[in-house]
C-alpha cells in the first residue's frame, strides 16, 4: 500500500479550498482545520472578517468550529450523522463540514441560498474524500 505524502495531501488540500472558493462568488473564506483545531490550509477571497481578528482570536475561532463538529457528533448514533452545521451572523454565514481530517470551515454572504451551498460544498468534499481514499489504494 502507498500512502500520500505530507507534500501530496497539502496539494490536494489547497485544491479542496480552491474549488470550494470557486464555487460560489459569495464565498469569502475557506480552511480546512485539523482535529487538533489548527488550520491547516486557508483560501480568502475576502478576509476582511479574518482580518478584523487577533491570531488568538482566530486560534479560538477554529477550535471553537473543532469542538462544535465533535461534540455534535456524539449524537450520531440516535440521531444520524452530521453533514454541516451552519451559523447565520448578523453580517455573515459559517458553515462547519465534518471530513476525515478534521472540519471545513467556510465564511459567506448573507445573500446566499444556505442549502443549496451547503450541498454544493459537501458535494466537493465527499469528492476530495474519494479522491484521497483512491490514492492510498493506487
Amino acid at each position: 500500500m502507498i500512502y500520500t505524502s505530507n507534500l501530496e495531501q497539502s496539494s490536494e488540500l489547497t485544491r479542496l479550498c480552491q474549488d470550494i472558493l470557486a464555487a460560489n462568488d459569495r464565498i469569502y473564506f475557506v480552511s480546512t482545520i485539523n482535529k487538533n483545531g489548527k488550520a491547516t490550509e486557508s483560501k480568502f477571497r475576502n478576509d476582511r472578517v479574518i482580518t478584523n481578528l487577533t491570531s488568538n482570536e482566530i486560534a479560538m475561532l477554529y477550535m471553537q468550529q473543532t469542538l462544535q463538529s465533535s461534540l455534535t457528533k456524539e449524537f450520531d448514533d440516535v440521531l444520524g450523522p452530521l453533514d454541516f452545521i451552519t451559523i447565520q451572523r448578523e453580517t455573515l454565514l459559517e458553515f462547519i463540514f465534518p471530513f476525515s481530517n478534521g472540519v471545513v470551515f467556510v465564511m459567506a454572504d448573507l445573500d446566499i441560498v444556505s442549502r443549496y451551498l451547503a450541498k454544493t460544498i459537501s458535494f466537493l468534499i465527499r469528492d476530495f474524500e474519494c479522491k484521497i481514499k483512491d490514492s492510498l489504494y493506487a
